[in-house]
């Protein structure tokens, strides 16, 4: 070999390893960086002199990383991801009802329903009375108070899915952005931070990914609906709707090129879009429900009834009694508890049949097929399962997202020892090789003085 090659094999072979000690000194420094996937320098492509002293990272320097393992934990983080979002508002829709408690509505109906029994077996008492009134009030305002509390969770969780529509959209934008310069300049920390915003957004709904030859992504959201979110330069923003002219703020959210949105079931924004749009309506209607047949049934009685001053026909509640959150007493037996009517007849004061009457509609079948007491106890079970349901798929998908991601990381991981080990290996690679040119440098010379 003529000194020439040995010096030019020898700075090939310098520039070689000191590309593989800056790849393995950059992997050192983002051990602890989750979005971090390590790499891996091709020393036999760094040396081969075809190479010449032009290095593109693609070609010389690997990146470490299975596409199967990385899609497999996009796709079950969307499930981790609306199972978290599903605990955490059904445990605070849950607390909102306080069941059981002394002063969740169950009691307070039970309270209710036995001061009549009590006003039974004592007509004429005024303390009787104005206990009966007060457990009504007190019945009545419980309804209220969780009239406004699911309607104010609605309208937070309203807020909640434009907040995340927001974080979606930006996530799309930075996709988009990153495909663009990755088609004409392919770099390792763009895919890197393609990946975290891929991530990132497989928390947030349900996506499908792919990449072509140019390492542009596609991403798609809804299975077999297959709505396009993110292509080359195309983006399908989601766009948020929530009329105020209601009291019940339904959220609307649609794509802005397009789609169905039922294509959004899974991660954080399919959890909230369903308990928005589904559950706590149907909790809002089940307790209106409840109200308005509590209000039904004792006003009828009521009204077929006689007060201490032989007055019949009068109602117990508000008898434009609509919902929950307009469930009250009458005013007049607000003002008057002497107005309430306990007797079946005129003039029997002592009477106490319409007040036993009423009590007994706590153990009759008057909602549907079920009693009050039940129709409502159906309601907060429903609420409870929600949120055991959601713990135990919780917990069974943390487990299963953890395994993949260990996987990966095994995979795509820094190993602190691996790298200083290839570090030192390198490092004297390198010093050989420099070596090699001061060797070369001293032939040069000695050649030189002969002459």
């Amino acid at each position: 070999m003529s000194i020439s090659s040995l010096m030019g094999s020898s700075r090939v072979a310098l520039t070689a390893y000191q590309t593989a000690i800056a790849t393995t000194s950059k992997n050192i420094s983002n051990v602890g960086n989750p979005d971090y996937v390590r790499r891996r320098a091709d020393v036999g492509s760094l040396i081969n002199p075809s190479s010449g002293l032009g290095f593109h990272e693609a070609d010389t320097v690997e990146r470490i990383e299975s596409g199967f393992i990385q899609r497999q934990l996009w796709y079950k983080t969307q499930f981790l991801g609306r199972y978290e979002t599903d605990e955490q508002i059904y445990s605070q829709i849950e607390t909102l009802f306080n069941e059981p408690s002394n002063s969740g509505l169950s009691s307070m109906m039970s309270e209710f329903w036995n001061s009549w029994n009590d006003l039974a077996n004592d007509p004429e008492s005024s303390t009787a009375r104005a206990i009966v009134k007060d457990k009504a009030n007190l019945m009545t305002n419980t309804f209220n108070q969780l009239s406004v509390d699911l309607n104010t969770m609605a309208s937070e969780v309203g807020n909640d899915i434009s907040d995340t529509v927001d974080q979606v959209n930006k996530l799309l934008q930075e996709i988009k952005t990153i495909n663009e310069t990755m088609s004409s300049n392919y770099s390792y920390d763009l895919a890197d931070a393609r990946d975290a915003a891929i991530s990132s957004l497989s928390k947030f709904m349900n996506i499908e990914v792919s990449e072509n030859k140019d390492h542009v992504v596609s991403i798609t959201t809804g299975g077999n609906i297959l709505v396009p979110l993110v292509n080359n330069d195309f983006v399908n923003e989601l766009v948020v709707t929530i009329p105020r002219y209601q009291e019940y703020d339904s959220v609307n959210v649609s794509f802005s090129e397009g789609g169905s949105i039922n294509a959004i079931s899974g991660g954080t924004l399919g959890s909230l879009i369903e308990v928005q749009n589904e559950s706590i309506p149907k909790y809002i209607d089940d307790l209106d429900n409840l109200a308005v047949a509590i209000a039904t049934e004792v006003n009828y009685a009521h009204k077929n009834g006689y007060n201490l001053n032989d007055q019949t026909g009068l109602n117990f509640f508000d008898p434009e009694t609509d919902g929950a959150g307009g469930f009250k007493v009458d005013s007049g037996i607000m003002s008057d508890p002497g107005l309430i009517a306990t007797s079946s007849a005129p003039g029997e004061a002592g009477n106490g049949d319409v007040a036993n009457n009423i009590s007994e509609l706590q153990n009759g079948y008057n909602i549907g097929d079920a009693k009050f007491s039940d129709y409502y106890n159906t309601l907060v079970s429903e609420v409870g399962s929600k949120v055991q349901e959601a713990q135990f798929l919780r917990i069974s998908q943390e487990m299963v997202v953890s395994s993949i991601q260990n996987h990966r990381d095994s995979i795509s991981g820094v190993s602190l020892d691996e790298e200083m080990s290839n570090l030192i290996k390198y490092e004297q690679a390198y010093q050989a090789a420099s070596r090699m040119i001061s060797v070369a440098d001293e032939l040069v010379q000695a050649v030189l003085n002969l002459i």
